[in-house]
């Protein structure tokens, strides 16, 4: 009896265990936010999409789903076949803005306090909900096949892009909102941390000179551009060769910037380096007019400025920020290679095969490669120099001691207005022990009171009276006599 009340504990405590472990009611709410939020926003998305352009085009709905798998399968890189024709060069855009979207609500739902088993829960949940809509389209697809000619994608490739898409946009969030449980507390070297910005800085860099490029390229060509855009006859058609052009601009930019580097892209039987370049058949696509018509010029060596100046200002920041030479070459290479690795990535992503067009792409390992050697070697140049004269000292300056003034002078600068003969009869009355000799003289003329005439400097210490006269006003007579009578004054 008493083994079976203590199996029946055992078992309530193992099922209250179980059931403290599970996510809470808020909790729930907030994975599944994390888990449809976005792909419920793209369906969404699609599907507007979808129905005005059957609309505008005057179509009939039977395609409507299988136009909104397609797109769903589109934004997520992977390889369609309709009709026969393959699809594989997919807009970067689209995927891109998803990422950023998968990222920012990843961030939003961890902080820095939250639980590692929540943490686990909400990257699950971010795979979780986009698998289960790719599992729907590829049901969709196959149904649609017979009414649109889509056929189905191969499953484990729809399912590793979707996973490797959300899969690194929700590992960004999670890092971003947890760095510092992450990353600080494991006792990572300061050096390592300080590398986030320059990688950051160094990739902004490089995709400001492609679009700078993409840019310069699509003015100079733009009455070609303009051209294309008018071969879409109707608004319909002009709108839509615009979208797509803006959908794929980031591809276009990714292949100047690897033309930048020294290598080259391709689309078809045409390709384009900075020292050769091949022509041939083109779709007609507004954004593809920055391609050149002609031969390689000279001038084009101008775009290497494009790597070898992010390299000078990686250089530069992993310098200010290790004062020692060998942990700032270091930090240059680590960051060069993780910026080689992502070109080579987003280079293999943006090409892809476009039917009778042949194959859209960039030599990706030149690409990585280069990017690498451009970014290692101007970096450690700079962060040399930059090291070397932040290790020499500077002279400091010198100061010119300051001239002890006399008070005397001070004085005599502050009044310079002073007569000299005030200054020594100044003088004169702070001689103690001089002896004044007065004669006083009766009868004179009355003369109006005034002070005493300025006498010479008497030197000090001198035993020489002095004898001055003293005159008296009239009316003091009598005051005369008594002085006269007592003599000379002392």
């Amino acid at each position: 009896m008493s083994d079976l009340l203590n199996r029946d504990t055992r078992r309530a405590a193992a099922r209250t265990t179980r059931v403290g472990n599970g996510p809470t009611p808020d909790q729930s709410r907030l994975l599944a936010a994390v888990a449809f939020k976005i792909s419920g926003l793209v369906v969404v998305v699609a599907t507007t999409l979808a129905l005005l352009t059957l609309v505008s085009t005057n179509s009939d709905l039977t395609g409507t789903f299988g136009a909104i798998a397609g797109s769903w399968f589109v934004v997520h890189l992977i390889p369609l076949s309709i009709g026969g024709t393959s699809l594989g060069v997919a807009p970067l855009l689209p995927t891109l803005i998803i990422g950023w979207s998968v990222a920012r609500t990843v961030h939003r739902a961890v902080d820095a306090d939250t639980e590692l088993r929540m943490v686990r829960w909400v990257f699950a949940a971010s795979l979780a909900g986009p698998l289960a809509v790719t599992a729907i389209a590829l049901a969709v697809a196959k149904d649609a096949s017979t009414v649109i000619g889509l056929s189905s994608p191969n499953a484990l490739v729809a399912f590793s892009c979707v996973a490797g898409v959300h899969a690194a946009a929700s590992g960004t969030g999670l890092m971003l909102a947890r760095w510092d449980s992450l990353v600080l507390r494991r006792g990572l070297p300061d050096w390592v941390r300080a590398l986030v910005a320059p990688f950051v800085r160094t990739l902004s860099m490089l995709a400001a000179g492609g679009a700078a490029v993409v840019l310069i390229a699509l003015l100079l060509s733009w009455e070609t551009a303009g051209a294309l855009v008018d071969s879409g006859r109707d608004v319909v058609g002009m709108l839509g060769l615009t979208v797509l052009s803006v959908l794929y601009l980031p591809n276009v930019v990714l292949g100047a910037l690897a033309v930048a580097t020294g290598s080259s892209a391709g689309f078809g039987d045409a390709s384009v380096s900075l020292f050769a370049t091949t022509g041939g058949p083109l779709p007609p696509l507004p954004i593809l007019a920055v391609l050149p018509e002609g031969p390689a010029q000279t001038i084009w060596v101008v775009m290497l400025a494009v790597p070898i100046g992010a390299g000078l200002l990686l250089g530069r920041d992993c310098a200010v920020r290790n004062a020692d030479i060998q942990v700032a070459v270091s930090s240059v290479w680590v960051v060069a290679a993780a910026a080689g690795l992502l070109a080579a990535l987003f280079g293999y992503a943006a090409g892809g095969n476009l039917g009778t067009f042949g194959t859209v792409e960039v030599t990706v390992w030149s690409f990585g490669l280069l990017t690498f050697a451009w970014l290692a070697v101007a970096g450690t140049v700079s962060a040399a120099i930059v090291v070397w004269r932040r290790a020499e000292p500077e002279p400091e300056p010198v100061e010119p001691a300051a001239a002890v003034v006399p008070a005397a002078e001070i004085a005599i600068e502050a009044e310079p207005a002073e007569p000299a003969e005030q200054l020594e009869d100044d003088h004169a009355e702070e001689i103690v022990g001089d002896v004044v000799e007065a004669e006083v003289l009766d009868g004179l003329p009355a003369e109006p009171t005034q002070e005493p005439a300025v006498e010479p400097e008497a030197e000090p210490g001198a035993e020489e009276p002095l004898e001055a006269e003293i005159v008296a006003p009239p009316g003091d007579e009598d005051d005369a006599s008594s002085a006269a009578q007592d003599g000379p004054a002392r």
